[in-house]
């Protein structure tokens, strides 16, 4: 299932420009081997807003770091510190990324996100979450106090397929305790003091929110 119409679905995917034969090899690698990956809009958005801010980004969830290289080619004096619990996926990424020639802006930090993440050093301006969904939540809390006054968050993943806004005894290719999450941080960014948010319908779901200082 997707969350837009098949033909909008299909147009904007006619409209793509080349990606890097880096980049295609890693779409390709990831649907051979179901390695999950954001879609290519989200790491558009994600390009953009690095490519506006140029900001220091922690990255929640590497996989072969499709969304990392998104982010890492837009930067010139920023750089993402990426998290993975994963080694294999972790040296994939890293030789993607060194294939790409932006290895020297990323820093891969291997193991469980939630003990990482206090070891990592701030301050963030730049929050990516793509990591176990049942966790957002932990990530989100674990690495506030590491970000800048203005800092943005983006989490993938929010709107699942759309299963989101089926009921909840509805048969689901997501997991009660994914959904339940997802489900919960959507009303917490519409409703939070502590950020400005909103989720947006670009590829799985986006959320997008502003910290209120």
């Amino acid at each position: 299932m997707t969350i837009l119409a098949e033909h909008v679905q299909a147009y904007l995917e006619r409209i793509r420009p080349e990606r890097s034969p880096v980049m295609v090899e890693m779409e390709e690698l990831a649907e051979r081997e179901r390695v999950p990956i954001v879609h290519w809009e989200t790491g558009r958005m994600l390009a953009a807003l690095c490519r506006a801010m140029d900001p220091v980004v922690l990255e929640v969830g590497t996989a072969i770091g499709y969304s990392t290289l998104h982010m890492a080619e837009q930067l010139e004096r920023g750089r993402v510190v990426t998290l993975e619990r994963d080694p294999e996926r972790a040296a994939q990424a890293r030789d993607f990324l060194s294939r790409a020639g932006v290895a020297e802006r990323v820093e891969l930090v291997e193991g469980d996100a939630r003990e990482t993440i206090q070891r990592v050093e701030g301050p963030f301006d730049f929050l990516f979450v793509d990591a176990t969904k049942a966790e957002y939540r932990d990530y989100i809390e674990l690495a506030e106090p590491k970000l800048t006054e203005r800092a943005l968050l983006v989490v993938d993943n929010l709107l699942m397929s759309g299963e989101v806004a089926l009921p909840e005894n509805a048969e689901t290719f997501w997991s009660d305790d994914s959904l339940v999450a997802a489900r919960a941080l959507n009303a917490e960014l519409l409703t939070s003091e502590r950020w400005l948010g909103t989720v947006l319908p670009v590829g799985d779901g986006v959320g997008l929110a502003a910290r209120r200082g």
